[in-house]
């Protein structure tokens, strides 16, 4: 009989009456063990299969949470993720109409002097040849409306998106849509034209209630832009089906501030909508145009138990889905050969963190077959998860692939924590949502499980971390993970945490 042994991607939370909670993050299974099954698994992990009833066996087995000892989990997760990253029929453009903005935020990654051309006839010609050029491989086409404040330029956006649709109505290709805009120019008019032309969501940032909003996303006129966003969001969600995605950006400011606006939005009957939903983000100081808010930024640990709450708070007010690990997280149209930002001027790039910056652009809409030659291009789809030994060993590589390649690309210009720990949130409450989900769905109850005994541990998700992790790092992150192998990595137990679930 082969050896059996647990897959190098399941993780298991204890929970109390001897039961457990199983998460395999490389086929997305979340299991609850019952008191045997729990104990199986763990006498499994010890390294002694003997005596286990052999349907219990067979279910983990059948379910990946176990698998023969000569299985080669990692390889297996690299080729599920070069045909995803590498998939030759995937299109991502990126689309800057304009790079102007109507706002002056203070923590802007693109910096507050912004160029104010606008894209001309002759660019998005170009556009459209491009997309007409890849059609006999490309099958779907994917746009990210983007800025500055794409808004600013709807007429573009509904020329050029009816000229791609009609090249992909032709060629057979499938088309989607979404917009990043701070919300301001949302209006309903705007909403409807937007759906009419496949825009499948809309991102809007909100950053708290309208004292901390306003403090920091405001008009460079210097008004306040919250009470607008406010009004144009709650004229269309009933109007328009397109889903509303509202990002927070989380700092030191407005960390606690959070709570308050899910609240409101709550209030003024935005919650328990299908198309109107939030999510949270940290702020982190990337390029040089954010550097000055490096001292603001939460830390990870920090970051990661704050998130977890605010979840919890959203879900019981309709604001937030129920948390559940991404699949290739890290994915984005950077590290595909399929993937560019075509800005105003035709100039091309392949991350949108980069576009204030003309010396990192990889080539012209004019001669777009240069563009995988470049230097920087090569640089972008070269760099892989799989060549860092601490990626390699964590149990979350499956759902973050890396998360941000910036972090990685670009790591001279990375400032703060993200600069030496460019990990998601997820390494640092992976367990708290879990146990959200599990008591949501109504499968346990906060009584099943003792909150500080379930704290997520990233040094227990990476075993090896960095130890031999890290050759291929910059040296700065290569410093820190030495010092952080030398200590038992503890989180922080914040002030509120022990509010109930």
């Amino acid at each position: 009989m082969q050896k059996r042994v647990t897959s190098r991607y399941s993780i298991i939370i204890p929970l109390r009456r001897g039961r457990g909670l199983l998460y395999n993050s490389l086929n997305a299974g979340l299991s609850l063990l019952d008191a045997n099954e729990y104990a199986a698994y763990r006498q499994i992990q010890a390294g002694e299969i003997d005596g286990i009833a052999p349907e219990i066996l067979s279910a983990f087995e059948e379910a990946g949470y176990v698998v023969p000892e000569e299985t080669d989990e990692l390889e297996i997760l690299r080729q599920e993720y070069n045909a995803h990253r590498f998939d030759p029929r995937a299109m991502v453009l990126t689309i800057a109409p304009t790079m102007a903005c109507n706002f002056g935020c203070d923590y802007c990654f693109q910096g507050q002097d912004k160029p104010k051309e606008t894209m001309s006839q002759e660019v998005q010609d170009a556009v459209v040849a491009l997309v007409e050029r890849a059609s006999p491989s490309v099958k779907h086409l994917g746009v990210s409306w983007y800025g500055g404040e794409p808004l600013l330029r709807l007429r573009i956006i509904e020329s050029l998106s009816d000229r791609l649709m009609e090249v992909c109505k032709r060629r057979g290709i499938s088309y989607s849509a979404m917009v990043v805009t701070n919300g301001y120019m949302l209006s309903l008019e705007a909403a409807r034209s937007l759906h009419q032309r496949k825009v499948t969501w809309i991102q809007v940032t909100l950053d708290g209630t309208p004292e901390f909003h306003d403090s920091r996303r405001y008009l460079l006129s210097k008004k306040g832009s919250f009470e607008k966003i406010i009004h144009n969001l709650r004229a269309m969600v009933d109007e328009v089906p397109t889903p509303v995605v509202i990002r927070v950006n989380i700092d030191d400011r407005n960390s606690d501030d959070i709570h308050k606006l899910i609240d409101y939005l709550a209030e003024v009957g935005l919650g328990h909508r299908k198309n109107f939903k939030m999510y949270f983000a940290p702020i982190e100081a990337l390029t040089e145009g954010c550097h000055t808010v490096q001292d603001l930024t939460l830390g990870k640990a920090r970051y990661g138990q704050l998130e977890a709450e605010l979840y919890r708070h959203g879900f019981r007010a309709g604001l937030t889905n129920l948390p559940y690990p991404p699949r290739f997280h890290g994915t984005c149209g950077a590290v595909r050969p399929g993937g560019l930002v075509i800005l105003p001027s035709g100039d091309l790039h392949k991350c949108w963190d980069t576009v204030s910056w003309p010396d990192r652009r990889v080539g012209t809409i004019w001669n777009p077959d240069a563009v995988n030659d470049h230097a920087l291009t090569q640089r972008w789809l070269k760099w892989t998860p799989f060549d860092n030994d601490t990626c390699k060993n964590c149990k979350l590589l499956p759902n973050c692939a890396g998360a941000c390649a910036y972090k990685f690309v670009h790591a001279e210009t990375t400032r703060g924590e993200a600069a030496v720990l460019p990990c998601p949130s997820w390494k640092y409450n992976l367990k708290e949502r879990l146990l959200f989900r599990a008591v949501a769905l109504g499968k346990i109850t906060e009584d099943d499980f003792d909150r500080d005994e379930t704290r997520t541990d990233p040094g227990e998700l990476c075993a090896d971390i960095h130890v031999d992790g890290g050759k291929v790092l910059p040296a700065e992150m290569q410093r820190y993970y030495e010092q952080q192998a030398k200590k038992k990595f503890r989180l922080p137990v914040l002030e509120n945490s022990g509010a109930a679930v």
